[in-house]
């Protein structure tokens, strides 16, 4: 095989539907929690070890503080108060040599005493691998769409409800203070209004005064920036107006000064707006292969134009946990938009190429795969395995390069088709939505989407362009891989 078609095949298969591995020097220098739920359920484990260093802490600074006291007890110095006491003091050697052996040898070793906690030193192992602003920042751009999409009100998510949705957790006044903040970076002046005024109603101070030291939202800073947010898009003529709305029941709407901005269409079919799909075919698909004879698969047609099939069934969960379960956030590298078909690099997920090697479990994949499409799947999978954090989306895009405007890619051709299978349920947000035939797909575990990226005279589908809703709740796990149009000239029929 060529150097080049090595190139290519790497952009291809690693690639695969959605993601350029590969990002800017700024995004290498970060690690980020937010894009997946396995990085974010090890920072939680993180967090438990903190927690446990620091508990530990507390017990040993409870036997320091009694050995210091004995030992101040110990030394039990008389508090000399006048320049005459002390040089009195000093004027006995006796007193003066204690004096300089404690002060030679008996500060340094209870400095170090104090200094050689073994909790202390690994609490700054852990924190200097906690998240960093551009993590934060990743979060908040997740609850933000959250919000947004699913055209959500600021003090239900506050207080655990979300998209219909109970959560037994309530959020607290930094927690509103940041997103405050944020949406205010973002010019969203009326949503963060309702968050300023929501850090307002449920600022509680803690009793202990070195906690409050720690606790960022201040009273008076809260109410100044309430304030700007609304005269951003009012006036300074009704300032009494808006300090009446900052003293109403975080549960009453703000009036929007300025239009609110429409719906998008993607936002419109993640909240379940778009009208019911045509009921179509569900059958037990036994032609493809022969193998299908024996064990039919069950094919649910769920658009004709473009051609998109929905099987149910198609991997199990043995498949699942072998793809899964040992797979940690070190094994895993960031993904990000495919630059063909999207405006702007972002953030999305976190990938690993199972690249298989011939095994029973790389043989079986390969072999459904045949078995769905009736093309050459290849000899080895190579499927994407994605993981979805918080608020992860991935915006509106195509799966086909469109080789005419990008032919560094013509070897291979373009990618004719998807396939996209679904590893685990999704019971809120995480959707395949394809905004221009309005149809959205929720994940169901151990089913696959089939579809077919460009026509029978290789010009892409633009129909085929398609998106994921923000995740609420739960795990999204996909794995995902295109099959490239030469590959399959032989092989592919030419469906109307």
């Amino acid at each position: 095989m060529s150097l080049r078609k090595v190139v290519c095949t790497f952009i291809c298969l690693s690639a695969a539907l959605f993601a350029m591995i590969l990002g800017e020097e700024e995004y290498k220098e970060v690690l980020i929690y937010t894009t997946s739920n396995r990085a974010l359920s090890e920072l939680r484990e993180m967090e438990n070890s903190y927690m446990e260093h620091l508990t530990s802490y507390v017990k040993s600074l409870q036997k320091e503080v009694d050995t210091l006291r004995k030992y101040i007890n110990s030394v039990a110095l008389e508090k000399l108060e006048s320049e005459a006491s002390r040089v009195q003091y000093v004027a006995n050697p006796l007193t003066s040599l204690g004096l300089l052996r404690r002060a030679h040898e008996d500060w340094p070793k209870w400095l170090k005493y104090i200094k050689e906690q073994q909790d202390v030193q690994q609490m700054g192992a852990l924190v200097a691998l906690m998240p960093h602003a551009v993590d934060m920042n990743e979060a908040l751009m997740g609850m933000e769409r959250i919000e947004r999409f699913y055209d959500l009100r600021a003090y239900d998510l506050v207080n655990g409800q979300v998209a219909g949705r109970h959560f037994d957790t309530r959020m607290n006044a930094p927690e509103c203070l940041v997103l405050a903040d944020f949406m205010y970076n973002r010019t969203e002046y009326t949503r963060a209004a309702e968050w300023y005024r929501l850090t307002w109603n449920n600022i509680r101070l803690p009793l202990n005064p070195v906690a409050r030291g720690f606790y960022r939202p201040n009273r008076e800073e809260v109410r100044k920036r309430f304030l700007i947010s609304r005269l951003q898009e009012g006036s300074i003529d009704h300032i009494k107006d808006y300090l009446e709305e900052l003293e109403q029941h975080p549960a009453v709407p703000l009036v929007y000064l300025k239009p609110k901005p429409a719906a998008s269409v993607i936002e419109r079919g993640c909240r379940g707006e778009f009208p019911p799909p045509p009921q179509l075919v569900c059958r037990y698909n036994h032609t493809t292969t022969p193998f299908l004879r024996l064990a039919p698969l069950k094919e649910e047609e769920i658009s004709l134009d473009p051609l998109i099939w929905l099987y149910h069934d198609v991997i199990s969960d043995s498949e699942i946990a072998a793809l899964t379960a040992n797979l940690t956030y070190e094994d895993m590298t960031q993904g990000y938009t495919d630059n063909y078909t999207t405006v702007e690099k972002e953030r999305l997920f976190h990938v690993k190429v199972f690249e298989g090697s011939g095994e029973k479990l790389d043989r079986d994949l390969v072999n459904r795969m045949t078995d769905i499409s009736g093309l050459n799947a290849g000899d080895h999978t190579h499927l994407a395995r994605m993981n979805y954090g918080l608020g992860s989306h991935f915006p509106e895009h195509g799966d086909y390069s469109d080789i005419k405007a990008n032919p560094e890619l013509v070897e291979e051709g373009d990618r004719l088709v998807t396939f996209l299978f679904y590893m685990t349920d999704v019971p809120l947000g995480g959707a395949t939505i394809f905004p221009k035939i309005n149809l959205t797909i929720q994940p169901r575990k151990g089913s696959a989407l089939f579809w077919y990226n460009i026509h029978n005279d290789w010009e892409p589908h633009l129909l085929t362009r398609h998106g994921v809703c923000p995740m609420i709740d739960g795990n999204r796990w996909i794995l995902t891989k295109s099959l490239m149009a030469y590959d399959q000239m032989f092989v592919k029929l030419c469906l109307k």
